[in-house]
């Protein structure tokens, strides 16, 4: 008989510690942003992660939350967003002295800026102000992200290191990472999008250490009673021991097709990945029960 499958919310707490701490309100100081449209709207798609997700009820059409945290960290703007199981953190430069974060509800952002010209100025202080090419917008600010709690954990471990060479393994909390894969989002976007045929929503990533002989192999795969697929993802390099997890989610959702992305792996463990614009994804791994 078939298994049934969740998500371990439990231990993803405990690899990540425990979220005790109270909520901090967005913490609004008066900010100035220069930024491209375009740049804006690709990384809320970004972080929003909208597309197929596995639940208890079945397959669903969502997001992993309508809020989103902007946050200025040495001139990167950083975009952040959480749920109870995974945490994403998009990363733009800009030219700004400035520091702070401050949260908005993604629809709200995404209305007012088709209304905008391609160039955005952005001030945020009791209220967010976008003004564009003579448009002006005003919006309220959200106390506070749901999963704020979450993002400052992840920030913690800010800025991952991307390691263009994947010549070594980092180190992420009590995570146990065993290989590093590095693809690219246009390979992890086919083999995702080949396995949603499939119509489960879960995925497995197996990685597959070579020798002399043999070549290190990637496989994602997916399995519905007597459906299935499975698919090489082309790797540029890796590095360490064969390991398999489990997954569900879109997460090729969060990279864009020409970024470079080192994917952190163990057996049953939380899947890591950093592309080489800095940006970074956790995702806790669906286990069997």
């Amino acid at each position: 008989m078939e298994k049934d499958i969740h998500i371990d919310e439990g231990l993803f707490l405990g690899w990540f510690g425990p979220f005790t701490s109270p909520l901090s309100e967005s913490k609004v100081i008066k900010m100035r942003i220069e930024i491209n449209k375009k740049q804006m709207l690709d990384a809320l798609k970004n972080v929003e992660l909208k597309g197929k997700w596995s639940s208890v009820s079945g397959l669903s059409s969502k997001g992993i939350g309508n809020y989103v945290q902007f946050r200025i960290v040495n001139n990167s703007l950083l975009l952040c967003n959480s749920d109870e199981s995974t945490t994403a953190v998009k990363a733009i430069n800009v030219e700004t002295e400035d520091a702070g974060s401050f949260v908005v509800e993604i629809e709200t952002v995404r209305k007012y800026l088709s209304k905008m010209g391609d160039e955005l100025k952005i001030v945020a202080d009791d209220t967010v102000v976008i003004t564009s090419e003579g448009k002006k917008a005003t919006m309220p600010i959200v106390v506070r992200h749901p999963y704020e709690g979450r993002i400052e954990r992840f920030l913690e471990y800010w800025p991952f290191n991307f390691n263009a060479e994947m010549d070594g393994l980092l180190k992420f909390g009590s995570v146990h990472i065993d290989a590093g894969i590095q693809i690219t989002g246009t390979h992890l976007k086919e083999a995702i999008t080949a396995c949603e045929v499939v119509n489960n929503g879960i995925y497995k990533l197996n990685y597959i250490c070579g020798d002399e002989v043999v070549n290190d192999k990637l496989v994602l795969s997916s399995n519905k009673q007597i459906s299935s697929y499975e698919e090489d993802v082309l790797i540029s390099r890796s590095t360490g021991e064969s390991s398999t997890v489990s997954f569900s989610g879109p997460l090729h959702k969060f990279f864009n097709d020409d970024e470079i992305i080192n994917m952190y792996i163990g057996d049953d463990q939380p899947i890591l990945m950093i592309g080489n614009s800095n940006s970074a994804i956790v995702r806790a791994p669906r286990l069997d029960v």
